[in-house]
């Protein structure tokens, strides 16, 4: 890492802590689940039936959408929360 290197606000960035580290694992586990949980939810209530599984004979369309869903949901949630606990330290403002 380059030294005098600053923050978009001018800060100087400081490493995160071990608490940090161990918060922000502990927080996108429980993210994941909630997204998980409330996405499985959605989709049930949407269109009346459980989500595809890999190995069930559906569509290869519904089971992209699920996947598309599922990933983009879980991934945005865990980011969020990590985001939160451990702010980025480097990068474009």
């Amino acid at each position: 890492m380059r030294k005098n290197v600053r923050q978009p606000d001018g800060s100087i960035p400081q490493k995160p802590s071990m608490t940090q580290n161990l918060g922000a694992l502990v927080a996108g586990i429980l993210a994941v689940k909630l997204a998980t949980y409330v996405t499985v939810t959605a989709w049930r209530l949407a269109t009346r039936e459980d989500p595809p599984q890999m190995d069930e004979a559906v569509g290869a369309l519904k089971k992209a959408i699920w996947i598309a869903l599922i990933g983009a949901a879980t991934g945005a949630a865990r980011q969020t929360v990590r985001d939160f606990i451990k702010p980025p330290t480097t990068g474009v403002a």
